[in-house]
């Protein structure tokens, strides 16, 4: 009876522990959720695959459209990623790659969008970040 006390006890800590806030969910306004990798993960992805042909920040959401060539644009999965290191200026940069997973091997170009919600690139103690996206001329101001 002990141990099932101390099971119970237990179970319970964990339990209102845990709340909702603690998870990170993707703004409801944006397609998915950007990513932060490690620097050694960053450095391997890939860029060479596509071209960005417009960028839009509307509040949280990073809006990033890319064209590559393909069958379809249906099948292809992007990220936005950033690496965990933040370069110290005012205000702080971080540095972004699109990664785009396109396993297609056709001729024609096609075109897609996705929005990004940027809550992971935030910093603690910053109200904005510089995003300087592999591939894209302009910074992006990201204020929060």
């Amino acid at each position: 009876m002990k141990h099932f006390l101390t099971l119970l006890s237990c179970l319970f800590l964990v339990t209102i522990s845990c709340s909702d806030d603690d998870k990170k969910t993707v703004n409801s306004n944006c397609d998915k959720q950007a990513l932060v990798f490690n620097d050694d993960n960053f450095q391997d992805v890939i860029t060479a695959n596509y071209m960005i042909t417009n960028v839009v920040l509307n509040g949280d959401c990073l809006s990033v459209s890319v064209s590559s060539s393909g069958c379809s644009s249906d099948n292809w999965d992007m990220e936005l990623i950033s690496s965990t290191s933040i370069l110290e200026s005012f205000p702080v940069q971080r540095l972004v790659k699109v990664e785009l997973d396109n396993e297609e091997a056709c001729l024609a170009v096609f075109q897609k969008t996705i929005s990004f919600d940027l809550a992971p690139f935030q910093v603690d103690g910053q109200n904005q970040v510089i995003l300087n996206i592999d591939g894209w001329d302009e910074p992006i101001s990201y204020q929060y």
